[in-house]
C-alpha cells in the first residue's frame, strides 16, 4: 500500500525507459511511467490512472520509480534565481543539481523531458538532440526544441523545460 502523498521520480533506469521505446514497457506502464515527475504525490497519479497503485508497484520494484527524497508530501518549489540558458526568460523555479552531468545524461534528460511535454511528435527533436556530438551542438538543438515547446505548450512550458535542462547541462 503506497502513502498517497508520497512522491515518486524517474530512476535512470526510468530516464532510459522513456527514451528508448524498446524497453518492453506495456502502454500503461508507460504512459504511467511519462507521468511520474517527481511533482505529482500518488494520489494525484491513481486519480489520473483510475487503478495505478499495481502500476506503480510494478514501476517500484522494476526499479523504474523511486520516492523522492524519502518526502511524503509535496514542498512547495523554492523560487530561483533568473536563467543563465542562453536568450531564456526568466525561470521561476529550477531544482538545484546534485551532480555534475555528462554530455550523454544531459542528452537524456533533455530527450525525456521532450517525451513527456511533448509525446511522439518529439521524435525528429530527440534525434537531433540525440545526435549532438558536442555541447555546441547539444544546446543549438535545445534551443530549437525550448522554440517548439513555446509554440505548443506556451512560454511556462518553455521556461520549465529549459529550467530543467539547465540542472542536467555539462559545463564547458
Amino acid at each position: 500500500m503506497f502513502n498517497k502523498q508520497a512522491i515518486y521520480h524517474k530512476t535512470p533506469k526510468g530516464m532510459e525507459s522513456i527514451a528508448n521505446r524498446q524497453s518492453g514497457l506495456g502502454p500503461r506502464l508507460r504512459s504511467l511511467l511519462i507521468m511520474i515527475d517527481g511533482k505529482r504525490s500518488v494520489a494525484d497519479l491513481m486519480a489520473l490512472t483510475g487503478d495505478g497503485e499495481a502500476l506503480l508497484a510494478q514501476l517500484a520494484q522494476d526499479g523504474m520509480i523511486e520516492p523522492v527524497g524519502g518526502a511524503t508530501a509535496a514542498a512547495a518549489p523554492a523560487a530561483a534565481p533568473a536563467s543563465t540558458w542562453p536568450d531564456s526568460q526568466a525561470a521561476t523555479t529550477a531544482p538545484t543539481p546534485l551532480v555534475v552531468v555528462s554530455l550523454p545524461e544531459a542528452k537524456r534528460c533533455a530527450t525525456r523531458l521532450l517525451v513527456e511535454l511533448l509525446g511522439p511528435t518529439s521524435e525528429m527533436l530527440c534525434m537531433k538532440i540525440e545526435s549532438a556530438s558536442k555541447l555546441a551542438d547539444f544546446v543549438g538543438a535545445v534551443k530549437r526544441a525550448r522554440e517548439i515547446v513555446r509554440d505548443v505548450k506556451g512560454a511556462a512550458a518553455a521556461e520549465r523545460f529549459i529550467a530543467e535542462i539547465e540542472t542536467h547541462t555539462p559545463q564547458a
